[in-house]
């Protein structure tokens, strides 16, 4: 009797072992497969972190880039050894690097740089060494100037000006522009003779033919109508110019009382000028002294009151050293005038 029941219990315990297995199996089965869809998630995260950094690195920066890409699939039932996965049939990652070289810059050696900048640097001393020597003034009797830089200023201000300002409050613009022309066209000829005494005959010809123009046309002068109707403009010329043209020096710089800055040459000239001035014939021999200064006085009024203001105060008023701005502004203006 035992042993049938001893067989029994043995049937029942072997077939209780077989009924438990298969579920056990499966129960491990699953836990595997939630265990590797987790980690192919978190490698597939990291993968598609590595490529978005590659994607910034493409956009600007420069770096060297390893990016590993894994395809992982879910593990099966059946054992690696019978059906491999396909990561295995994938080739191995490839390492991609990514290089940006800087832009070549080209540089300028420090020798050759240097060497450049300092002949630009003599080449802009010589051209303003050649400007000051075409400028370059002699003032011998500075203190002697600048006293009469002083009294001239002065007497501008207080006497001349206030005369300019009443001049021209009594007599409107374009009368006193004829006037300028009437004495302009008086003066032809010392402009005539200059111009053959610097060998312009073109001039001497033009200054004939304005003076007949402007004399009958012109009302005696008061128009200008040579300049106006005929495009024939004057040709500005004085003995000082000539004595320049005949290779005399300026000598020092003198500023005169009463007629303002000029040179030795200049001074010699105005003397010239004045012996050529038909107005100082007339009044020599047809008119008295007072007669003949009252005719230049207001030459010089009429003049002053349309040209002072523009040049005289223009040029001083807003220099630091007006005496400076005065005598650099004449020579500069003589010079121009005699290379014309």
């Amino acid at each position: 009797m035992k042993k049938p029941v001893l067989l029994l219990s043995f049937i029942s315990l072997l077939t209780l072992q077989f009924s438990t297995m298969p579920f056990g199996l499966k129960t491990t089965t699953a836990s595997e497969e939630q265990t590797t869809k987790a980690e192919n998630a978190e490698e597939i995260s990291a993968a598609s972190d590595l490529t978005s950094k590659n994607d910034e690195n493409k956009n600007g920066e420069s770096a060297d880039v390893e990016m590993e890409v894994v395809f992982v699939e879910e593990k099966k039932d059946t054992p690696p050894e019978k059906e491999p996965s396909q990561a295995e049939n994938i080739t191995k990652p490839e390492e991609i690097t990514l290089e940006t070289k800087p832009a070549e810059i080209e540089e300028i050696p420090e020798e050759t740089g240097g060497d450049v900048a300092a002949e630009e640097e003599l080449a802009s001393e010589e051209e303003l060494g050649g400007e000051e020597d075409q400028i370059q003034i002699k003032d011998s009797i500075e203190s002697f100037n600048r006293a009469m830089f002083a009294f001239n200023d002065k007497f501008y201000y207080y006497f001349f000006k206030p005369i300019y300002k009443g001049y021209s409050f009594v007599m409107p613009e374009p009368a006193r522009k004829s006037v300028r022309n009437f004495y302009t066209n008086l003066q032809m000829p010392g402009r005539f003779f200059n111009c053959l005494f610097q060998g312009k005959g073109k001039g001497a010809g033009t200054e004939l033919l304005r003076f007949t123009i402007n004399s009958t046309i012109g009302v005696a002068g008061f128009f200008d109508a040579a300049k106006s109707e005929f495009n024939l403009k004057e040709y500005d010329e004085d003995v000082g110019q000539t004595l320049a043209k005949a290779d005399m020096e300026p000598g020092t710089y003198i500023v005169l009382p009463f007629f303002g800055p000029s040179n030795v040459r200049d001074t010699f000239g105005l003397a010239g000028d004045t012996a050529l001035n038909p107005v100082t014939w007339v009044t020599y021999f047809f008119l008295a002294p007072l007669e003949g200064f009252g005719i230049k006085a207001y030459d010089v009024t009429n003049t002053g009151s349309l040209e002072a203001e523009e040049t005289y105060e223009n040029i001083t008023k807003p220099a630091i050293d007006p005496y400076i701005a005065l005598q650099d502004a004449y020579t500069k203006n003589r010079i121009k005038k005699i290379n014309e």
